[in-house]
C-alpha cells in the first residue's frame, strides 16, 4: 500500500478513536519534528528547554484533539502535529521567560495558582536538594517554598498532576498510575522529568540551600 494511502488510513483510524493508529502517527512525526524544535529553541534556553519534553506535551495535546484533526492533503498530520509542538514551545519559552523576569512577584502568582502547602513544598525542595545540602530553614519558610509553588503551576499538566499525586499527597505510585491512566513505571519516569524541571525552573539552588551541619 502506498505510504500516503496508508497514512490517510492511519489518520482515519486515529480520528476514529484508534490509539494504536494514533501512536503510529505521532512515533513517525516525532522523528522529523525533534530536529525542528531543537533548532527553534532559543540559544539561552537549550540547557534549559528539551525538545523531547515539548514533544511530550505536545503529544497529550494530540491525544485530547486528535477528534477534531480534519485532513488536507499529503503530510497533513505532521503539519497539524508540528503546529501543536510549535505551540507548546512558545508557551514554554514565555514561561521560562516570565520566570526570569518575574522574581518574587511570580512566586507570590505562582504559590496563589497552585495552592500547595508549605510543608509539602519544603519535603519537595529536600528531594531536589544534592546530597551534601540541606534546605535552609530560613529560605525553607519563605522564598524556597514561594520559588517550589511557582515552579510547580509552570510545569506541563501531566508532570504536575503525577508530583501532586505522588510527593504533595503521597499517594502510593500505583494508586497515581490508576487515577493517570497510565502504569507505574510511566508514573516513575514522570516523576523523574518533573523534579530535573524543576530544578531547571527554580535555578541555583544556592539560592535556596545551604550547607548541612
Amino acid at each position: 500500500m502506498p505510504s500516503e494511502a496508508y497514512e490517510l488510513v492511519l489518520v482515519g483510524k486515529a480520528v476514529g478513536g484508534d490509539p494504536v493508529a494514533l501512536t503510529v502517527l505521532l512515533t513517525q512525526a516525532r522523528g522529523r519534528l525533534r530536529n525542528h524544535v531543537t533548532r527553534r529553541i532559543p540559544a539561552d534556553l537549550r540547557g534549559t528547554i528539551d525538545a523531547d519534553d515539548v514533544l511530550q506535551d505536545a503529544q497529550v495535546q494530540a491525544y485530547s484533539h486528535i477528534a477534531h484533526f480534519v485532513p488536507q492533503g499529503p503530510d497533513s498530520f505532521y503539519r497539524w502535529f508540528a503546529t501543536i509542538a510549535i505551540r507548546r514551545l512558545r508557551n514554554a519559552v514565555e514561561r521560562h521567560r516570565a520566570l526570569k523576569r518575574g522574581g518574587g512577584r511570580l512566586a507570590r502568582a505562582g504559590a496563589a495558582r497552585a495552592g500547595v502547602p508549605e510543608e509539602s513544598c519544603v519535603a519537595l525542595l529536600d528531594l531536589l536538594a544534592a546530597p551534601v545540602k540541606t534546605p535552609s530553614r530560613t529560605a525553607a519558610g519563605r522564598e524556597a517554598v514561594q520559588a517550589v509553588q511557582a515552579a510547580l503551576a509552570f510545569l506541563p499538566e501531566d508532570y504536575r498532576q503525577a508530583v501532586q499525586l505522588v510527593y504533595i499527597e503521597g499517594q502510593p505510585v500505583a494508586a497515581a498510575a490508576a487515577k493517570m491512566g497510565r502504569t507505574e513505571r510511566a508514573i516513575h519516569n514522570l516523576c523523574y522529568k518533573a523534579k530535573d524541571r524543576l530544578r531547571k525552573l527554580m535555578g541555583s539552588r544556592s539560592r535556596y540551600l545551604s550547607s548541612s551541619g
